[in-house]
């Protein structure tokens, strides 16, 4: 992980359940649902340029709304209701909060050895 990947909320509101599904699977090879709509997911400005031409090529502008905020290594996030993250992962302490980075690292580890052509991750 280079010194300028960030976490990142990746939020999208998608008019066409065809475009939705497209949008939705090509996140989650990216990063993890955090909610219905919402990825967290790492990334360098390079491969979130990247992601977004993905994503330019399924959407359509006038209709769909895809967006992504950095968020700060030492964010504060507040939640009400039903976890969606996996039952060990919650986004509040330092420790938790060092195990959602360790699985986001982990995807875009694979992402980007199955990018260099190493068949056991593709």
């Amino acid at each position: 992980m280079s010194a300028s990947t960030r976490t990142w909320l990746v939020a999208y509101d998608i008019r066409d359940p065809k475009r939705l599904r497209s949008v939705h699977r090509t996140l989650r090879k990216q990063g993890i649902a955090t909610q219905y709509s919402l990825f967290t997911l790492l990334a360098d400005d390079a491969g979130l340029d990247e992601l977004f031409a993905q994503l330019a090529s399924l959407i359509d502008p006038r209709r769909d709304d895809v967006r992504a905020y950095a968020i700060p290594a030492r964010a504060r996030v507040w939640s009400l209701g039903r976890p969606t993250l996996p039952q060990d992962i919650e986004l509040t302490g330092t420790q938790a909060a060092a195990h959602l980075l360790d699985l986001l690292g982990a995807r875009a580890a694979a992402r980007q050895s199955s990018a260099q052509g190493h068949p056991d991750h593709a």
